[in-house]
């Protein structure tokens, strides 16, 4: 059954949204904008814009007109198969509903909407703009609402794109960062050893510098493919935890400090930037705790444990963890230490922020607390966070 008015539609304002949309610089506020225009666009006082959210599989609200927000219960979520909405943005194709009482499949069938168009943003999400009284959606409204839905979908295109550019630019400045301090520690081992020999004339002493020299090409292959692949760690091989740690210990320079390893567990991950990791986590320790710093790593094993046949298993190994007997990190600053953010102007330096930052490419979490001697514990656990995700909102 047709409507019985006929929608508005006014070019001066479809022109000056437009323009604030392209002016957007976020989701959130291309949401608002492009919701807070409906009624001065087309003549109806109901609009929503629902954004996909891939992990829940779901459409999720992000912006609705005034009226929209008096009339219905917010928020509502669409789902695969609960809406007329989502079938919308599942068949990415434009719904017209003159008469959505006739509808069986609506989200809300008590709902006080009488008309509604739904537009799809692509993989975005969904717009719907309706009336509480039957109006008529006619070849040319639903072409001018196409074009409204067109340039949101564009507006939120271009703030994902440079959204995009921020996180690699970001990116960049880190990997100055990484750059200038990881290539110091074996710099000052090649300078020292070459040193030693001017002043011995001990030729023994070119092998620590050797090392040093081939420590030095390794970080730079390293960060120069972070900087050219990306920030995720995509090759991964299994390596044991003692390994890596004693690999790492000599190049730290940890003067008269005294390393103690309590057990070990296979580590998949990449073993260069792994090494980065013990290599600042050593270098923290001396550096926080005085070169005779006692440092212990080991597995962390979870609480839990296992029953079979009446016998009791230890609990699951979850990570490693890398501890010492220095003065430790206060209470009020542990959660701040790891943050990329609080080293800025610090006087701690890029390294614990650069085991942050590769922590965190191989989408694993970590923590700092006390260490049973009162020093520093950090704990590497298995993360299920995703890497960089695209969130301006």
């Amino acid at each position: 059954m047709g409507g019985e008015a006929m929608i508005a539609f006014d070019l001066d304002s479809f022109e000056a949204v437009t323009r604030e949309l392209m002016s957007a610089e976020s989701e959130r506020e291309i949401c608002e904008i492009a919701m807070s225009e409906i009624s001065s666009v087309f003549n109806v006082p109901l609009g929503a814009l629902w954004l996909y959210d891939s992990d829940a599989s779901e459409l999720q609200l992000a912006a609705s007109t005034e009226r929209a927000d008096e009339v219905f219960d917010w928020p509502v979520t669409y789902r695969p198969g609960n809406s007329l909405s989502w079938e919308a943005f599942e068949q990415d194709e434009v719904r017209t509903y003159s008469e959505l009482s006739d509808e069986q499949s609506q989200y809300n069938e008590n709902s006080p909407v009488s008309s509604e168009i739904i537009l799809p943003l692509d993989e975005y999400g969904v717009i719907n703009i309706g009336s509480l009284a039957p109006v008529t959606f006619d070849d040319e409204t639903v072409r001018l609402a196409r074009m409204y839905a067109t340039h949101v979908q564009a507006a939120l295109q271009k703030a994902e794109r440079e959204h995009d550019l921020r996180v690699q630019r970001d990116r960049m400045e880190q990997f100055i960062g990484v750059v200038s301090h990881d290539l110091r520690n074996p710099l000052h081992v090649v300078e020292g050893r070459l040193e030693l020999v001017r002043e011995t004339g001990d030729l023994s002493h070119l092998e620590d510098a050797e090392e040093g020299v081939a420590r030095m090409e390794a970080l730079i292959d390293d960060l120069l493919t972070l900087a050219r692949e990306g920030y995720a760690v995509e090759d991964r091989t299994a390596v044991s935890l003692d390994t890596l740690a004693e690999r790492t210990w000599a190049m730290a320079r940890t003067g008269d400090a005294t390393l103690t390893i309590e057990g070990s567990t296979p580590v998949f991950g990449d073993e260069n930037r792994l090494k980065q990791v013990f290599e600042n986590l050593f270098r923290n320790a001396a550096d926080h705790a005085g070169d005779d710093v006692t440092v212990w790593i080991g597995p962390v094993v979870d609480d839990e444990t296992a029953e079979t046949d009446g016998e009791r298993s230890a609990g699951r190994v979850t990570g490693f963890y890398v501890a010492d007997d220095g003065p430790g990190i206060p209470a009020e600053a542990q959660d701040e230490i790891l943050s990329v953010d609080g080293f800025s102007g610090g006087d701690t330096g890029l390294g614990l922020a650069i085991v942050a930052q590769i922590i965190d490419a191989h989408g694993w979490d970590i923590s700092v607390t006390e260490s049973r001697a009162g020093g520093a514990r950090f704990e590497v656990t298995d993360g299920t966070k995703p890497v960089s995700p695209f969130h301006s909102w």
